[in-house]
C-alpha cells in the first residue's frame, strides 16, 4: 500500500476512531503493548442505567478514555439519562463544571430499509426463502453509523456509590478458573508442561507452562485466555483461517484479535493486571504497530472478531453455573391435628404449587427423602435446589412470570436493536432464519407412538371424538396433536387437560391415560406434575358445572374458561 493510500485510509476514519488508533499506536511505540496500567482495574465499561456492557470498538473507546483521564468508575451515561435521574455534573475547586469536554462519543449502527424508507423491521423477511432474504438484504438494507455522547460516573454528582469490587490477594479468580476447567473438559484440552504457550489446531490442544512458571496469576490468566481465543478459530467453533505461519500477515492479525479478546475477557471476569504483567503480555508489538500503521482498519476488524470470540467464550459460563430451583417447606396440620410437612415450588403465572401432589409427610426427613428422589428425575437435570421462605418463593414465582410475559411480548413484536458493531445484512438474514429454527426446535415434541390410534380403549377414543366435535374442536385437535396454541407449555397442557376433563368426569385415570397419548405430554416431566394438574383442572371443570345463581356470575365463570383455556 502506497503512502497516499495509507493516508487515505486513515483520513476516512471517524474522529473517535482516529483518536483510538493514535492512542494505541503511542502505546505500541512506547513498548506498552496495546494498553497500559489502569485499563482493566475498573472492569468493562457499562451503562450506568441498565448495567449492560459496551461492546466492540465502543468498549475500547471508553477504556482508552478511562486510562487517559484516570477514571476509577466504569459506568457511563448520556446527558439526558443524567438529567432524568436528577443528577448533575460535579464542579472542581474553582467552581467549573467537570462535564465540560468530558463527553466521549460512541457509535452504533442502525439498519435502514430503502424500500420502506424506515428503520429495518425483521418481519419484512417473513415468508421469504433464504435466497430471497439474502437478496432483499443486499439490495434494500443499508447500515447507518450514528453517534451519541456519554459521560463517566466520576464526573456525575448524585450517582450512587459504585459497588466495591473485591479481589483475592492471591490473584485467584474463581470465574476464570471455572471457564478454564470447562474449556479443558469440553472444548480444547489444556495441557501443562514445557516452556511455551501455544494452541495447536491439528490436535485442538492448548499447551501451557506450569502455573508456577508465570510471574503471577493475572499473567497466567491473560496467557491462557489468549490461547483460548485462538482455539475458538477451530472449524467446530468460529471457524477462522488459522493457516498463517509464524511471521506472516495472517499470523500477526490472528495474534492481534486473540490479544484484544483476552483484554475483553479479563475485563468481563474482573482480572486485575500488574505492571509486570502488562509489560510482558505481548511479543508482537512491532508487527502490530506496522500492520495498524499500514491499514488502521486491521485494528477494527480485529476488534469485531475479538468481540465474537469474547461472546462465544463467556457464553460457556452459563453452562458452568447451575440454575437454582427454589422450594419452601410448609408446616401444616392434618385432620387429626398432627403436624405434617409439605413442599411448595414455583408455578407459572406468578403462583406457587405443591410438589409431590401436596402429599403430607409426618416428618421433614421423610419429605426430603421423597423430594430428593424427584430431584433426580431427568426433568430436573442441571438444577440446584435451594430452600427458601414461602415469601421468597412467591416473590421468585412472580419474577419468573413477569420475565416469561416479557419474553412472549418480545417474540410477538421484535424490534430492531441498535447495534454497536456493524453486522453485514446477510448475517442479519441468517440470524432471522436461525431464530425461527430455534423457536421451532423448542416447540417440537416427539409424537411417535402417540395420537388417537395409540388409544386401545373405545371409551378413550370416544372422549377424543366428543371433544373434537365441540364448538372449539379445532383448537382441541391442535392441542392434542402437540401444536402450541397458547403462550407457554403449561398453558397448552392445562388447556388440553381441561378440555378432556369436560368429558372424563371424575375419572382421573382415564384423563391421564388420554393426555399421555397426546402431543402435549412430555416424558421428561414427573408423573406428580401431571397428576396435580389433572386434579386442578377436574376441580375447575366441576366448579363450572355447579348451578350458577345469577346471569352475571354465569358470564364471569364462562369468561374465565374462555380466557384461560381456549
Amino acid at each position: 500500500m502506497s503512502d497516499k493510500d495509507k493516508k487515505s485510509v486513515y483520513d476516512k476514519l471517524t474522529p473517535q476512531r482516529k483518536r483510538l488508533v493514535d492512542t494505541l499506536m503511542a502505546n505500541l511505540e512506547n513498548n506498552h503493548s496495546l494498553w497500559r496500567q489502569g485499563w482493566k482495574v475498573t472492569g468493562a465499561p457499562v451503562s450506568a442505567i441498565t448495567g449492560k456492557r459496551y461492546n466492540g470498538v465502543n468498549r475500547l473507546f471508553l477504556s482508552s478514555a478511562t486510562m487517559e483521564r484516570g477514571y476509577s468508575d466504569n459506568r457511563w451515561l448520556t446527558y439526558n439519562q443524567m438529567k432524568e435521574k436528577g443528577w448533575d455534573f460535579k464542579h472542581d475547586e474553582e467552581g467549573n463544571s467537570m462535564g465540560k469536554n468530558a463527553g466521549v462519543s460512541i457509535e452504533y449502527f442502525s439498519l435502514y430499509d430503502k424500500t420502506t424508507k424506515q428503520t429495518f423491521d425483521k418481519h419484512t423477511l417473513d415468508g421469504m426463502t433464504e435466497a430471497e432474504r439474502d437478496d432483499y438484504m443486499d439490495e434494500n438494507v443499508i447500515a447507518l453509523r450514528k453517534y451519541y455522547c456519554v459521560f463517566n460516573g466520576d464526573v456525575i454528582e448524585g450517582i450512587p456509590e459504585r459497588e466495591k469490587h473485591t479481589v483475592d490477594p492471591s490473584g485467584k479468580n474463581s470465574r476464570a478458573e471455572g471457564i478454564l476447567q470447562y474449556w479443558s473438559d469440553n472444548e480444547a484440552k489444556i495441557i501443562y508442561g514445557g516452556d511455551e504457550a501455544f494452541y495447536r489446531p491439528s490436535t485442538d490442544e492448548i499447551h501451557l507452562p506450569e502455573r508456577n512458571a508465570f510471574v503471577d496469576l493475572p499473567e497466567f490468566y491473560s496467557t491462557v485466555l489468549h490461547e483460548i481465543g485462538h482455539s475458538t478459530g477451530h472449524e467446530k467453533r468460529l471457524n477462522r483461517d488459522l493457516s498463517g505461519g509464524f511471521g506472516s500477515d495472517k499470523y500477526a492479525e490472528e495474534e492481534l484479535r486473540a490479544e484484544i479478546a483476552s483484554i475483553f475477557m479479563e475485563q468481563d471476569l474482573g482480572i486485575e493486571a500488574s505492571e509486570k504483567h502488562i509489560q510482558n503480555n505481548s511479543a508482537y508489538i512491532q508487527a502490530w504497530h506496522d500492520k495498524i500503521k499500514e491499514d488502521p482498519n486491521v485494528l477494527f476488524r480485529a476488534i469485531a472478531d475479538a468481540e465474537k470470540i469474547t461472546k462465544f467464550v463467556m457464553a460457556k459460563e452459563s453452562l458452568i453455573q447451575k440454575e437454582t430451583e427454589p422450594y419452601a417447606i410448609i408446616e401444616d396440620e392434618n385432620e387429626s391435628g398432627e403436624k405434617v410437612y409439605k413442599v411448595r415450588m414455583v408455578a407459572e403465572h406468578g403462583q406457587t404449587q405443591f410438589a409431590l401432589s401436596g402429599y403430607p409427610f409426618r416428618s421433614r426427613e421423610a419429605l426430603m427423602s421423597e423430594f430428593g428422589k424427584m430431584q433426580e428425575l431427568p426433568f430436573w437435570s442441571g438444577k440446584e435446589f435451594q430452600e427458601v421462605t414461602l415469601d421468597e418463593l412467591e416473590a421468585e414465582s412472580r419474577k419468573r412470570a413477569e420475565q416469561q410475559e416479557a419474553k412472549i411480548e418480545r417474540l410477538k413484536s421484535v424490534k430492531e436493536e441498535q447495534s454497536e458493531v456493524f453486522i453485514p445484512p446477510s448475517e442479519v438474514a441468517a440470524e432471522v432464519a436461525g431464530e425461527a429454527a430455534i423457536v421451532t426446535a423448542v416447540a417440537a415434541v416427539e409424537t411417535t407412538g402417540r395420537g388417537i390410534e395409540s388409544l386401545t380403549r373405545m371409551d378413550d377414543r370416544d372422549v377424543v371424538d366428543k371433544a373434537s366435535k365441540t364448538k372449539h374442536g379445532d383448537k382441541f385437535l391442535a392441542l392434542f396433536n402437540g401444536e402450541s396454541v397458547l403462550g407457554t407449555e403449561e398453558q397448552n397442557e392445562r388447556s388440553l387437560m381441561a378440555r378432556l376433563a369436560m368429558h372424563t368426569g371424575d375419572n382421573t385415570e382415564q384423563l391421564l391415560r388420554i393426555f399421555r397419548a397426546s402431543g402435549q405430554f412430555r416424558d421428561s416431566k414427573p408423573n406428580a406434575y401431571y397428576e396435580q394438574m389433572a386434579k386442578d383442572e377436574m376441580k375447575f371443570i366441576a366448579g363450572l358445572k355447579k348451578p350458577i345463581p345469577t346471569t352475571t356470575a354465569a358470564k364471569n365463570t364462562g369468561s374465565r374458561f374462555t380466557n384461560t383455556k381456549s
